[in-house]
């Protein structure tokens, strides 16, 4: 599944990248505690991803690229539960300080 860049709208406010087919949105809003990057069905509020990457800016491209990159071997029918598969930590709200290697490894 790849993704290009669109407008942002309510529930990505800061970045918001569309699947191709249009089934998934992909984005980043920024918070007062930090990034989060956010993943839903496409003009909904996000449910699949939704986990905190921080505040230090140098690691968001990093991060987005990892989790693109961790996207691109699936396709675009499919489920929240096969997404959440490629990401086991996402729905616990991960500490990135134990799960960023994990998420950055990809880019090795």
């Amino acid at each position: 599944m790849t993704f290009h860049r669109i407008e942002p709208n309510e529930h990505y406010r800061d970045l918001r990248l569309t699947s191709e087919g249009g089934a998934w949105d992909l984005g980043l809003n920024a918070y007062a505690s930090g990034m989060r990057v956010r993943m839903g069905v496409n003009n909904k509020p996000p449910k699949v991803l939704d986990f905190c990457i921080g505040q230090d800016a140098s690691l968001f491209a990093p991060a987005l690229t990892s989790v693109l990159k961790r996207l691109e071997p699936l396709e675009e029918s499919v489920s929240p539960e096969e997404i959440d598969a490629v990401f086991p930590w996402a729905g616990t709200r991960p500490d990135m300080a134990i799960h960023l290697d994990s998420l950055l490894s990809v880019l090795s």
